[in-house]
């Protein structure tokens, strides 16, 4: 039953980042990919909450970890695509770009996850 779970939560968490990524890219002309970077920094923003009210505060059964912790979220936030942005920035000789691509990835998802643990405890 977990991997049915797994898939359902995929499903919506795959429509929601076409949803987000598409919002945030045909709001203005980006070079940057500031869509798959939102994406990612708010998915590691609800991982960190999740976290923290479901698995340290309440008992999580069958159901919410395998559907929105693995599926949901592992199908909204996207390293891939990251990977594949940052190669083509540098392809394209934009360098400082992909810099900071890569920078303030590593750097807000972590924030976001954090953040994310924070508040979730302290609600």
């Amino acid at each position: 039953m977990n991997v049915f779970y797994v898939g359902l939560g995929g499903f919506f968490g795959a429509i929601a980042r076409y949803l987000v990524g598409g919002w945030v890219m045909n709001s203005g002309r980006f070079t940057f990919p500031l869509g798959t970077l939102i994406i990612n920094v708010t998915g590691s923003f609800i991982l960190g909450l999740f976290f923290a009210l479901a698995i340290e505060r309440f008992t999580t059964g069958g159901f919410w970890r395998p559907f929105f912790a693995i599926g949901f979220l592992g199908a909204y936030t996207t390293f891939s695509t990251f990977s594949l942005e940052t190669m083509n920035l540098v392809e394209s000789g934009s360098y400082f770009l992909a810099a900071a691509n890569i920078l303030a990835s590593v750097v807000f998802s972590l924030a976001g996850v954090y953040l994310g643990i924070v508040i979730g405890r302290n609600i």
